[in-house]
């Protein structure tokens, strides 16, 4: 009885990290991961993650539904109680094996947990409104108002909707939400230091549902509904994998690094393609992993010790401040991981979808330009700089090469794929960039294309 008391609750634990999320700026997934720990029953981990992700994913429909119900808009209740009453509708909505008397039962005593015994009231009454009422609630047409009954069924911002309608017209918007909207799998890159694919499939062939290869990245792994957290998989303390989706795969084969080269990985974060960069210059030449973030970089030393990656130095650089001194050399290739608005990986993090807006696009591309201008001085003149961004907007993607070429004369631009690297990417290259798209290929969306420096230019 005293382990029963003790066992953290998932409904509990899905609520304050929902409330912590709309007031943090970390990604969603550390946050889940920290949370995780410390849950050991798979099904309370399965119904955490359900929760939270389902709400994020469904959060503005769900908001409708509220209004209906509450009659007027839920965001003037207080954080905690709105995202109460959104799990609850989310459960009665979308969660068939979960008794609705169950939903509302839990809900009420979970108010009263929380300190908001006052509430408890309001979120019986609502709730039970909910189940007799949330399926016939009205939504927007899509004759009368496309762009409102995209946004309010596929629970993205209008403006959002809106710009992918523009350019990619209306079928194509309401196939990406699809995209975005269905639970990704799980895909690890094997790492080629200490394994091989098959040898790591066999690995993990017991630890989810399914797994199999990745039709485009040949180090690539797919798991279907994982048994436990990706730091609990067989393999993963032994360092024979990382997490990575598969379009992100790509761009390390895009980089094309090889043994003896020496490679700026320009804004490494924690370390994902650092690790895939390793691997194919088999841990032999040597890589300067540079970020703006100590706390980043710390991350990126671990996992590379995990790894078995004995290659990599790290530097502390604001590449918005300047670049780095000559004396760090300059460098055969170059990976520019920008940062950007992440609107290409919303079925990843749907808590991007909440966060960003139109008017970050114009920061970020005045950022993006002026890290391509101060990191590809340290190009060497036969080297490569990708330039990659986990986005599809044409603001992040070649609106910003566009600019750069028409200011720079000894930058150029490789329109064609190198030889090397022609197998897996040539299905992804498209005017002269690598791009993907969740609804078109199944994977994450990125963009990246090559830049050199043209010797006839100083």
């Amino acid at each position: 009885m005293k382990q029963a008391e003790n066992r953290p609750d998932p409904r509990e634990a899905a609520l304050k990290l929902l409330v912590k999320s709309e007031k943090s700026s970390v990604p969603l997934d550390r946050l889940m991961e920290e949370v995780l720990r410390q849950f050991s029953d798979k099904r309370d981990r399965h119904l955490l993650h359900a929760l939270v992700y389902g709400v994020l994913r469904n959060r503005l429909r769900l908001d409708t539904v509220l209004t209906h119900l509450l009659r007027r808009d839920p965001k003037h209740l207080e954080p905690e109680l709105l995202c109460l009453l959104r799990i609850g509708v989310f459960q009665i909505l979308e969660m068939n094996r979960i008794p609705h008397r169950a939903v509302v039962h839990t809900a009420v005593e979970l108010a009263r947990k929380i300190r908001l015994p006052w509430a408890a009231g309001l979120v019986n009454a609502v709730l039970r409104r909910a189940i007799r009422e949330a399926g016939t609630i009205p939504l927007p047409s899509m004759e009368s108002d496309p762009v409102r009954s995209l946004s309010i069924r596929h629970s993205f911002p209008e403006w959002l909707i809106e710009t992918w309608m523009k350019r990619l017209g209306t079928e194509s918007t309401r196939n990406l939400c699809e995209a975005f909207n269905r639970i990704p799998p799980l895909v690890l890159r094997t790492n080629t230091l200490k394994t091989t694919r098959p040898e790591l499939l066999n690995v993990l062939a017991a630890a989810a549902d399914h797994a199999e290869e990745t039709g485009a990245s040949p180090d690539g792994i797919r798991l279907i509904h994982p048994h436990a957290p990706v730091f609990e998989l067989p393999g993963f303390s032994e360092g024979l994998f990382q997490v990575q989706d598969e379009a992100a795969q790509l761009i390390g084969l895009l980089i094309d690094a090889r043994a003896g080269m020496s490679v700026l990985d320009a804004c490494a974060g924690r370390g994902g393609k650092t690790g895939h960069i390793v691997q194919m210059m088999q841990n032999r030449g040597r890589i300067l992993a540079v970020d703006v973030s100590a706390e980043k970089l710390a991350a990126l030393d671990q996992e590379m010790k995990r790894l078995g990656a004995s290659i990599v130095e790290t530097r502390i650089c604001d590449w918005q401040s300047g670049s780095l001194p000559e004396t760090v050399g300059h460098f055969d290739r170059i990976l520019l991981d920008a940062p950007c608005s992440g609107l290409g990986v919303l079925g990843r993090h749907p808590d991007i979808r909440w966060r960003a807006d139109r008017r970050e696009l114009k920061t970020f591309t005045e950022r993006q330009i002026v890290l391509i201008e101060n990191t590809i001085s340290l190009l060497k003149p036969d080297g490569r700089l990708v330039y990659a961004v986990c986005s599809m907007e044409p603001e992040e993607t070649d609106g910003v090469i566009d600019v750069v070429l028409q200011r720079h004369p000894a930058i150029r631009k490789v329109e064609s794929i190198p030889n090397r690297s022609k197998g897996p990417l040539a299905p992804f290259w498209r005017n002269g960039a690598l791009r993907t798209s969740p609804h078109m290929d199944g994977m994450d969306g990125f963009f990246a294309c090559i830049l050199s420096k043209d010797t006839n230019h100083g």
